[in-house]
């Protein structure tokens, strides 16, 4: 006998053992909790400043676009020798046909089905079990 049992024989050391296994295991997950922890508030940061730099993006090219079309109003405005003010209808004119056809493709597409392989098997499939129900 070594000195770690009692003069009864058992210390319970299967259930001390069980106990310090859960405790590891519990002090592994709160290390591996902690980690993500930290990574999470990482990986928050780094998706932030690509949010960030995307935004800063879109308004870049919604500036840029806006200025190439006055650009391109007063071009050709005096290509044309006209009022500027013509042109800048034009242009409207045109801006609202294109967002007309592209609302117009878009409910069209709308129309179209989506999954119908998919929902045509699970209906099979639906068929299938209510026979076998009966």
């Amino acid at each position: 006998m070594t000195g770690d049992t009692p003069a009864g024989g058992h210390s319970g050391g299967m259930l001390d053992h069980l106990r310090e296994l859960f405790a590891a295991g519990l002090e592994y997950l709160q290390a591996r909790l902690l980690l993500a922890g930290i990574e999470a508030k990482e990986a928050l940061l780094h998706f932030a400043i690509i949010a960030g730099l995307l935004g800063l993006a879109i308004a870049v090219i919604i500036f840029g676009y806006l200025f190439l079309c006055i650009a391109f109003t007063v071009l050709i405005a005096l290509w044309l020798g006209i009022s500027p003010g013509w042109v800048i209808l034009g242009l409207a004119l045109l801006h609202f046909v294109v967002a007309v056809v592209a609302g117009f493709v878009a409910v069209m597409r709308l129309k179209t089905g989506v999954f119908t392989a998919t929902l045509a098997e699970l209906k099979k499939d639906q068929i299938w079990l209510s026979q076998k129900a009966k």
